[in-house]
């Protein structure tokens, strides 16, 4: 990251490595809290201002859960060309400063721009997460349309 000399080989690996974990944890995580959004969400019924109440609640979480996605999913290409860097810079000597610190550099701005896209995501996710669908109180559902429920 900027605050990190663009040299430190070491420190770059593991923002990436801890980047790459953070990432994958929202690959798990987001798609099951969107799914619970989802499948409450219809389930909704009547015209009252406490159902209207929660089916906007829940039509919130959907969209922060979706731009949650939308932004570990941006991440993957840069998180992608990261590790072919680290494989590039695992296999080149280290005689060869020059060309090793603009790998280097390329690694730095790679692993900032793909931190912003993370830090959204799990900003979104915990967004999404602050709405719980299962406080939808159980009067305003028509378990009707899902039997099995």
């Amino acid at each position: 990251m900027d605050s990190v000399s663009p040299f430190d080989q070491v420190q770059l690996f593991a923002e990436y490595a801890e980047l790459r974990q953070r990432a994958a944890a929202l690959d798990e995580q987001v798609p099951a809290c969107l799914q619970r959004i989802s499948d409450k969400l219809p389930r909704i019924s009547g015209e009252s201002e406490l159902a209207d109440h929660y089916r906007s609640l829940l039509v919130g979480a959907r969209s922060k859960a979706l731009v949650s996605i939308e932004n570990y999913h941006e991440a993957i290409p840069y998180l992608q060309t990261a590790e072919s860097l680290i494989v590039q810079l695992n296999g080149h000597p280290d005689g060869q400063t020059e060309a090793r610190g603009e790998l280097l550099d390329r690694l730095d701005e790679l692993i900032d721009a793909a931190v912003g896209m993370i830090d959204l995501a799990e900003q979104c996710f915990d967004d999404a997460q602050a709405t719980d669908p299962d406080a939808v109180p159980p009067s305003i559902l028509d378990d009707s349309l899902h039997p099995d429920v």
